[in-house]
């Protein structure tokens, strides 16, 4: 009876969470809240912090309205101790901290478990037999839940490429008795499961059939175009635009051009457009007032824009060729990373408006997947792509 209990309380407290977020993420025109789901496994011995990138949302396939993490950690200790004091039997209590959390642009979330082990009697080094003891396996972290949900920061999600998620895995240890005399080895095994969910508002596909929507740079202004296939009287378009792929204000009202296939062409004047990205999108209002919008497109504008890497040979050899998305000004630096995210080597260029970079790999890699993380050292811009060492 009591594990039945268990069990419904298990299934009402997931009907609550799951109300709870859509609540929290619902969109503002009251439709449906759409997701996509990412997951990421880290198992064994991890280092102290793993990089784990997550698939940015395409902003074509809604606004972004929350991200939800969800990390289940299990983590298992042992430890051996021994103590090397020849002078006589010495007692040892040791305390135990660990910490587990996971970090990504406006989200951050962490648990910790302390632990005292002992008293252990522990005999004279060379002269008793029980100088020495084994601890565990203890399991630290027993399939430990860890949530998160964020509103903020929400444009380092949107786009192409990767988003950089920080995986820290570490402990605090020392002795509340005892002395500096002994041998400690420690050693942790976690079975680590991060679910990423990206909530959005789906844009609704336009009724009348909207087709080649596209923007581009042309001199000081953005050209916007698109083609209807079946324009009705009455129809009008609101352009938008947006910095961030969430937030939209209306920059144009254009009046439709009348019934049957019409082309739609609107300049959009740019004097000062900064660094970074700006998003588009057409509203259509039919007749009777209601809305629908168009997919998002965006321009990147000067250098240190996108990173977005193109990599080639893929597999690598030797040498890894990157080509940037848009010129990069100042240091830059390349870093091939282990799938258990350990830095193996890297390469930094400093240069003004560069359109790439060359790494050669220093020793013979083992073949498999890689990481190959760009960063922008001066504007702190990154993006991570899978490499393949054949």
């Amino acid at each position: 009876m009591k594990k039945i209990y268990t069990i419904l309380c298990i299934i009402v407290l997931s009907i609550l969470l799951t109300s709870h977020t859509n609540a929290q993420c619902a969109c503002s025109n009251g439709d449906p809240v759409d997701s996509v789901v990412q997951v990421q496994a880290l198992s064994g011995i991890l280092p102290f912090s793993t990089i784990v990138p997550f698939n940015k949302l395409d902003p074509s396939v809604g606004i972004l309205s929350c991200v939800v993490s969800r990390t289940t950690v299990t983590t298992i200790l042992d430890i051996d101790l021994v103590n090397r004091d020849v002078t006589d039997r010495v007692t040892y209590l040791l305390d135990y901290t660990r910490t587990t959390s996971l970090s990504g642009p406006g989200h951050t979330v962490n648990s910790s478990t302390a632990r005292k082990y002992g008293p252990y009697d522990l005999g004279q080094a060379g002269v008793d037999p029980d100088t020495a003891i084994h601890i565990g396996p203890d399991t630290i972290f027993n399939s430990r839940i860890l949530t998160r949900q964020t509103t903020t920061s929400l444009s380092s999600y949107i786009g192409t490429g990767t988003v950089n998620f920080t995986y820290t895995n570490t402990a605090i240890f020392g002795f509340l008795i005892g002395n500096d005399n002994n041998g400690l080895d420690v050693a942790a095994i976690s079975d680590v499961n991060i679910k990423l969910v990206y909530y959005f508002c789906p844009l609704m596909v336009l009724s009348n059939g909207m087709r080649n929507f596209s923007v581009s740079r042309n001199g000081s202004s953005v050209d916007v175009k698109w083609i209807t296939e079946d324009e009705q009287p009455g129809n009008r378009y609101i352009l938008e635009t947006s910095k961030n792929g969430k937030d939209f204000t209306p920059i144009a009202n254009i009046s439709g051009f009348g019934n049957g296939k019409q082309e739609y062409k609107y300049s959009h004047p740019v004097s000062n457009p900064g660094q970074g990205k700006m998003y588009f999108r057409v509203k259509q209002v039919v007749s009777n007032g209601r809305g629908s919008y168009s997919q998002v497109r965006y321009i990147s504008f000067g250098e240190n824009g996108d990173l977005q890497p193109a990599i080639f040979p893929n597999p690598v050899d030797a040498q890894v060729m990157v080509r940037f998305a848009t010129p990069q000004t100042g240091n830059v630096m390349a870093e091939i990373i282990s799938m258990n995210g350990q830095v193996l080597q890297k390469r930094q260029v400093t240069g003004s408006r560069l359109t790439g970079m060359e790494l050669t790999l220093n020793r013979k890699y083992p073949s498999g997947t890689y990481w190959l993380r760009v960063r922008n050292l001066e504007t702190g811009a990154q993006a991570t792509e899978r490499i393949y060492v054949q």
